[in-house]
């Protein structure tokens, strides 16, 4: 399995991935962030001001999709096709489980800007803030979440 998730700091944009590379292509001007999926030829791109945009065919076609938010999103996970986590400013955390059909906003523990998620499934992903120092995870799918240890 792929996970490839992409982490945001003011500054600079860089992705962490097993088994694979993302290109710098991958970064869009005007702040926005492509998130890969684990499923071959599934992406998310998160914008600015709460935009996603969803892509089922290797990033040819983008389809905008309705977040419910305002809040600028920096960066996200995705574990399928169906699946994805996204983050963003003020503790901002968005789950999707149908394509990005629905997007649900979380209750999350840092209020501060998130710095990155990685997600395994629908249920298990971790959040921690722009600097690292707090890190937290859940098993719920995000109704709970518990303080990552070292």
């Amino acid at each position: 399995m792929l996970l490839l998730f992409v982490l945001s700091t003011p500054g600079a944009r860089h992705a962490l991935a097993s088994h694979a590379s993302q290109s710098p292509d991958d970064l869009i001007s005007g702040g926005g962030v492509t998130i890969i999926s684990a499923a071959e030829g599934y992406a998310w791109r998160v914008w600015p001001g709460g935009k996603i945009e969803y892509s089922f065919d290797s990033a040819r076609t983008w389809v905008t999709q309705k977040s419910g938010v305002t809040t600028d999103l920096t960066a996200g996970s995705s574990p399928s096709g169906k699946v994805c986590w996204v983050v963003g400013k003020s503790g901002t955390v968005l789950l999707t489980t149908d394509k990005g059909s629905h997007w649900k906003l979380l209750v999350s523990p840092i209020k501060e800007d998130l710095g990155g998620v990685f997600a395994q499934d629908a249920k298990r992903a971790s959040i921690w803030n722009l600097s690292h120092k707090l890190s937290f995870g859940t098993n719920d799918g995000g109704v709970t979440w518990t303080p990552n240890t070292d």
